[in-house]
């Protein structure tokens, strides 16, 4: 099961998101509304060995739904613990781009970023992610309850 929660007006995201990340002129609404969660991979496959390997096959994704960039320099995705992933500065998703945040280590690129965790974050047995913005006000969300046979979750 999961939930999503557009929790400010399009107009209101739109303006947030030219005024945070400097885009030049205001997002379009319909381009403003289209940063959302995709998926969780909450539950690694095989034994949880704790290893740097291990932790990268735990991960969320983005997806950029629109055709233009967006710059998302210091938005963040909080679980239920706080544990939270800062958008590292001068990152920008492309248009029609999924973007995928391992939790462990690596060199970033432009399409994987890497949480740099020592250990697991998203809970095997439910969770909740939190899409913010900057300025800590809740962009997207992506809940879900474990269920037999099912190690992600599409957002």
């Amino acid at each position: 099961m999961f939930v999503r929660r557009f929790s400010l007006p399009v107009a209101a995201v739109a303006t947030a998101l030219t005024a945070i990340v400097g885009l030049a002129a205001p997002l379009p609404a319909a381009a403003a509304s289209t940063i959302v969660l995709s998926g969780i991979q909450y539950d690694a496959p095989g034994k949880d060995t704790r290893t740097n390997a291990h932790l990268n096959t735990e991960f969320f994704t983005i997806r950029n739904l629109s055709t233009r960039p967006i710059n998302l320099t210091g938005f963040m995705v909080k679980d239920v613990a706080n544990h939270t992933f800062v958008f590292p500065r001068g990152y920008v998703l492309q248009g029609r781009t999924t973007a995928i945040i391992r939790t462990g280590r690596n060199r970033n690129t432009a399409v994987t970023l890497y949480w740099n965790q020592g250990n697991y974050v998203w809970n095997n047995t439910g969770d909740t992610a939190r899409f913010l913005t900057p300025a800590g006000k809740v962009f997207d969300t992506c809940s879900y309850k474990a269920m037999t046979g099912r190690s992600r979750v599409a957002c």
